[in-house]
């Protein structure tokens, strides 16, 4: 299954650029689902969700833009908005009362077996991105979620789909962590879809650590705030590893003494790359991005941005001392 997966930069690129979109962005909801900032999974409390779906089509909008009426060259966005809403509600109520709720509809024939559970009953944010997926599109992503027969979308007239979920709460020091599933639909429905471009990363963003790094003399005497935004694509784990991915990245700034982002970039790369962090997967690519706010008096912020794992050299620095 890695062997499927390409960059999200990859899928966008061989998409092309689109002659007609409709995407809905950050629609709200709660989730009893993933883990919190601290790991812990939100199965009694719930958590704060951010919702973003992107659709391109294949043909411009012809019906809705000449006659000003929907039609099956488009998606109504308020509708895409339901859809998604409403099959997210399995993650949106304690998992005490789903279970009591599927254990009704079970004794009336009418269960929904299209989600399984996880042997914990715990569902994380690989999970629910995924289940979202299969309710839209009507096959699996990613993972072992059965196939549905009537999805929301015709995938027949989509050329491009990207879904975003995000838990603003799920990092202690950031801004929040989001996972990312896009696709690039080549062919069409049935068993060659398997064969269209695929993409799935977990980024981190802007996490806020006091950090000594810079060259200049007044750099080396007190640390500095280092914004730092991690992206792993090719990424096809189904736990929930974002807890643990801040945990390392933070300990490497905190322990930084680099005179230059660059260094620190590669250090930081070395460290989320390592064996005992990403287990088996030696597929990862890794995206960093670092901005110091107050290095250039005049500017927001000057930026440096790193690139390792698969398909990238092993960035070179220096030793340390």
């Amino acid at each position: 299954m890695a062997d499927t997966f390409v960059s999200d930069f990859q899928v966008r690129s061989l998409a092309g650029e689109p002659c007609a979109a409709v995407s809905v962005r950050n629609l709200s909801t709660n989730l009893y689902a993933a883990s919190d900032a601290w790991g812990r999974k939100c199965t009694v409390a719930p958590q704060p969700c951010l919702i973003s779906a992107e659709v391109h089509f294949k043909q411009p909008f012809g019906t809705a833009a000449a006659n000003d009426q929907l039609g099956a060259d488009t998606v109504h966005y308020g509708n895409l908005s339901k859809a998604i809403l409403q099959r997210m509600k399995r993650f949106t109520v304690p998992r005490e009362q789903e279970q009591e709720q599927e254990q009704k509809q079970s004794g009336n024939g009418n269960g929904d077996h299209s989600v399984q559970e996880n042997n914990n009953n715990n569902f994380s944010l690989a999970y629910v991105i995924h289940d979202l997926w299969v309710g839209l599109t009507g096959w699996a992503h990613f993972g072992s979620v059965k196939e549905e027969e009537k999805p929301f979308l015709d995938i027949s007239s989509i050329r491009f789909l990207s879904l975003t979920v995000t838990l603003p709460k799920a990092s202690l020091l950031g801004d929040g962590v989001s996972m990312t599933c896009s696709q690039f639909f080549k062919n069409g429905p049935g068993e060659k879809m398997r064969e269209n471009l695929i993409s799935a990363s977990l980024k981190i963003h802007n996490l806020k650590v006091p950090t000594l790094v810079g060259v200049n003399p007044h750099e080396r005497r007190a640390k500095q705030f280092v914004v730092t935004s991690v992206n792993v694509e090719r990424y096809f784990r189904m736990d929930d590893y974002y807890s643990e991915l801040e945990g390392v990245v933070v300990k490497a700034l905190e322990e930084s003494s680099y005179e230059t982002l660059e260094a620190l970039g590669a250090h930081l790369a070395e460290k989320i790359l390592e064996p005992d962090h990403r287990k088996d997967h030696t597929k990862w690519q890794v995206h960093i991005r670092m901005e110091k706010p107050t290095a250039v008096p005049l500017a927001d912020c000057p930026i440096v941005e790193v690139r390792a794992g698969y398909g990238f050299p092993a960035p070179g620095r220096p030793a340390t001392s």
